[in-house]
């Protein structure tokens, strides 16, 4: 998911007046946490983190995507989701701060800007949860796989070099895909092939392009031009 630019930028300009702070430059696939630890706080500054879960085998699976003014870990005034249980890792370069969560609950009360962009914050991420679970429980695959194309170019598309549309430049792999999406690779691959010989999509290994976003939202769902960065995409 991505948080409002507007959002994001006054939130993080708040955050970062909260003493002690740490801020963490990542590489690819490097840990944010490995697994959640009480009392620490994390906010995205540059990038993009996946949540993930670990199987018996050490495996990472993906179960969401966080941009640009996403918290995670221990949330300030006892705020849960299923990111606790879970590990974040770097999607290419990332830079998180990383905050003391009693240092955050303390400066709210005196900040105003700290305390409502933690509001607005949660209010965002916790609507995204339900979404998902929502669209996971009812949704068919091809409209699932629609959605999460949906929220990626929402992140921040660029012109495709590659031909006609617009390019994903959160980098994912099928596997990655399918485990988002909540479905095996073999039937999210269909669903793509399908989607590229439709010309909705053009990919390779190293980049997806989506050609039609008229054509991609309809399949996402009716309001899905609602959601404003797709909406800036087609108007470029």
């Amino acid at each position: 998911m991505r948080i409002p630019d507007s959002l994001s930028t006054r939130f993080l300009a708040a955050l970062q007046r909260v003493r002690p702070i740490r801020r963490r430059t990542l590489k690819d696939k490097m840990l944010v946490y490995e697994s959640f630890l009480p009392g620490r706080t994390y906010a995205i500054e540059v990038g993009y983190v996946r949540i993930v879960s670990t199987d018996a085998s050490g495996r990472y699976s993906t179960r969401s995507l966080l941009g640009r003014g996403a918290l995670l870990g221990d949330l300030p005034f006892g705020v849960t989701t299923f990111q606790n249980a879970e590990s974040a890792l770097a999607n290419g370069k990332a830079i998180v701060l990383e905050v003391d969560r009693a240092s955050i609950e303390r400066a709210s009360r005196n900040d105003q800007d700290l305390r409502q962009g933690l509001l607005e914050t949660y209010g965002l991420q916790l609507h995204f949860l339900d979404r998902r679970l929502q669209w996971q429980l009812t949704s068919p695959l091809r409209r699932r796989v629609a959605m999460v194309l949906t929220d990626l170019m929402c992140f921040e598309g660029q012109p495709c070099n590659h031909g006609v549309g617009y390019v994903v430049d959160v980098r994912l792999t099928h596997e990655e895909l399918s485990e988002l999406v909540g479905a095996s690779r073999p039937n999210v691959s269909a669903i793509m092939k399908t989607l590229r010989d439709q010309g909705v999509l053009s990919y390779r290994r190293t980049y997806v392009c989506v050609k039609d976003l008229g054509a991609l939202g309809r399949i996402a769902a009716p309001d899905v031009m609602h959601v404003k960065g797709l909406r800036d995409l087609s108007s470029r």
